[in-house]
């Protein structure tokens, strides 16, 4: 088995259309701290890992009139989360599976967000279970795999007649969940 603790900080630049928009956008910044444990034994893996990221300096756009928007640093936010993996090759002949959990907790003030939310990609809660078989005898294999994700966020964010942003309407989308069914043959 295996325990590792982990820190790093982490620097993204702007991107070009922030840049054109003015001179006081600068590099964004990311704290990360990390803890996992894994342990691999016998065609069997289990790996959790949670983590707290903290971010600064993230990039905010700024409405200065209706046809004219500038960016500074201002924005921050946070993500904390777990991840849990699984992975068992032995159980079953010749059947290999996996299962997947990641739970995330993220909020940010950037871009034109009027305060701290949750982005439009991170769905809280996400699952995937994956199996394979593969039969030698006829050189074929058969996999099957189910995802399923808890609803993300939406925002209608407008802007009012002083040029702030505010939320003129919010919710959650659906939850996603996918089966997928593939099959291979290797011809040699």
């Amino acid at each position: 088995a295996q325990v590792s603790l982990a820190y790093g900080i982490f620097y993204q630049k702007p991107e070009a259309n922030q840049l054109y928009a003015g001179t006081n956008v600068g590099v964004t910044k990311a704290l990360h701290y990390i803890a996992s444990y894994q342990k691999v034994d016998n065609d069997r893996i289990f790996r959790t890992e949670a983590y707290y990221k903290k971010y600064e300096d993230l990039i905010k756009q700024i409405p200065v009139s209706t046809s004219y928007t500038t960016y500074n640093n201002s924005g921050d936010g946070y993500a904390k989360g777990l991840d849990v993996f699984f992975r068992d090759k032995k159980t079953f002949k010749n059947l290999d599976y996996w299962v997947s959990y990641s739970y995330i907790d993220t909020k940010r003030n950037y871009n034109n967000f009027p305060d701290l939310l949750q982005p439009n990609f991170a769905a809280n809660h996400n699952v995937s279970i994956v199996t394979k078989r593969f039969f030698t005898e006829i050189k074929s294999g058969f996999n099957l795999t189910y995802s399923w994700a808890s609803g993300r966020p939406y925002y209608n964010i407008l802007t009012d007649v002083n040029n702030k942003y505010f939320i003129a309407d919010q919710g959650k989308a659906k939850t996603y969940n996918n089966l997928s069914f593939s099959a291979e043959w290797v011809p040699s």
